[in-house]
């Protein structure tokens, strides 16, 4: 394999409606501090909170993603590798230093990791709910206007692992909200119970929200039926970009997939194939997406299907690599994926 470097309730799940609150997540070692007093008045009218009390549960959270700020006091132990972590996982998220060390070399640091405020301890409790509410929303308008929303439609599990696998890390590592959409629980290449699973651990490992339409394994038409389950994910999710099959492709549910994730994409700003390993040599690409810095990402995706690991020799991370390469000597890249483009009104 090649190497690849909870709460009561969620604040965002991704896709859900673009108008929902800021989430704020609050350090906050003090349980009964005037801080956490504030905001929990606050929740659900203006901002949505979550409160942690030390850094090991601030690290062990899974949705860092959907939070637009972190309150935190980067003079506690270990506060200055933490942020730096949440920052790489949530780049989108804004930070608001609340502390009492005025130390220069600690201000000077706190400068250089990039702060979008900072109060000073005691705050009064205007000051400190306005300046959370205010850092909460730019952050959530900012991310709304800049934040690309990728969903990618496959047919079977593993089809959009192999097809877009690199590209959905690269959309990940930029920040953009992913989802996944698998049309069917693949029953013919094994047992549904495994592959769901598989597929689920291929979605988190992408940072993606996963969803199956329950269509029959080598049964999915390009009709009505599909259609509507492609745009009942497009009408949640909101999607600015689409990964789909294309239509070179020798198997039947693979390519009516395509068809119908046409019609029903037709107000979707950009729209994309790729290539499965079914696609015929009429597959011709258009464009090429540099994975090179995703390859372990999409390797370690395709690898979570281990059940079809062991039924197809071909399947798994050396054959994914050798297919980057040879498409990455086309555009110049180390690592690539090929994509036929069938709308591009924005940049990548």
């Amino acid at each position: 394999m090649v190497a690849v470097g909870r709460a009561k309730r969620r604040l965002r799940v991704v896709g859900d409606p673009p108008d929902e609150l800021p989430g704020v997540l609050l350090l906050e070692p003090d349980a009964a501090s005037p801080a956490q007093r504030w905001l929990k008045e606050r929740d659900g009218k203006g901002l949505v909170l979550r409160s942690v009390q030390d850094i090991p549960a601030l690290l062990q959270l899974d949705d860092v993603g959907d939070f637009d700020l972190l309150a935190i006091d980067l003079a506690l132990p270990g506060a200055f590798d933490a942020h730096r972590g949440l920052a790489m996982r949530n780049p989108w998220m804004a930070t608001l230093l609340v502390t009492a060390s005025r130390e220069p070399a600690f201000l000077e640091a706190a400068v250089r990791a990039r702060l979008d405020g900072l109060l000073f301890k005691p705050v009064p409790k205007a000051g400190f709910v306005g300046t959370v509410v205010d850092l909460a929303g730019e952050a959530r308008r900012r991310r709304l206007k800049r934040q690309k929303r990728v969903l990618a439609i496959g047919a079977h599990p593993d089809d959009i692992e192999l097809g877009c696998g690199g590209a959905l890390a690269k959309h990940r590592a930029q920040g953009d909200a992913l989802m996944i959409l698998t049309l069917s629980r693949g029953a013919n290449g094994g047992d549904t119970n495994l592959r769901t699973r598989e597929a689920h651990r291929a979605a988190e490992l992408l940072g993606a929200q996963l969803e199956f339409g329950e269509l029959p394994d080598s049964q999915i038409g390009e009709g009505i039926e599909t259609i509507e389950l492609v745009q009942q994910a497009i009408r949640r999710f909101r999607p600015t970009h689409i990964y789909t099959h294309s239509a070179q492709d020798t198997h039947q549910d693979h390519r009516n997939a395509h068809l119908a994730t046409l019609v029903a994409a037709r107000e979707v700003p950009n729209v994309f194939c790729y290539q499965s390993p079914s696609a015929t040599v009429d597959f011709r690409p258009t464009f090429f997406i540099d994975i090179s810095g995703q390859i372990d990402a999409k390797v370690e995706a395709i690898e979570a299907y281990k059940s079809q690991i062991e039924r197809r020799a071909s399947f798994g991370g050396e054959s994914a690599v050798a297919a980057a390469r040879y498409w990455g000597r086309f555009a110049g890249y180390v690592m690539a994926e090929p994509m036929i483009v069938i709308r591009q009104r924005d940049s990548w």
